[in-house]
């Protein structure tokens, strides 16, 4: 399988604003901008994954998602992906009824990856 390439300038901006708006130490702060780095690249690439981030609740959300290109045409209107926010990773989520929906969390808010 191909390597997965992921850019540091990606993962400079996560661990900044991990920093920034959770307060944490630089090292944690650059793990989870790796990992959350890496499961990008992973989804782009046509994986499904499984994560865990926490919500503006505060309460903890597991979900499974893709960002899989054929996936992205049957949910978008002209063939465009959702208006990109700043701050926000969208994702296309797989329910287990085999349904989908776009849904976006806080990149600040990612906790982890949960391995297949």
């Amino acid at each position: 399988m191909k390597s997965i390439q992921i850019r540091t300038s990606e993962v400079a901006r996560y661990a900044a604003k991990n920093v920034v708006v959770n307060g944490s130490d630089m090292l944690t702060a650059t793990s989870k901008a790796v990992e959350l780095a890496t499961l990008k690249a992973r989804l782009m690439r046509g994986e499904i994954c499984k994560w865990v981030y926490r919500k503006v609740s505060g309460e903890i959300r597991v979900c499974t998602g893709t960002l899989f290109s054929d996936c992205c045409k049957n949910l978008t209107v002209g063939g465009h992906t959702p208006k990109k926010v700043y701050g926000q990773f969208a994702y296309i989520e797989i329910f287990p009824d085999g349904t989908m929906a776009w849904r976006s969390f806080r990149e600040s808010n990612f906790v982890g990856t949960i391995e297949n």
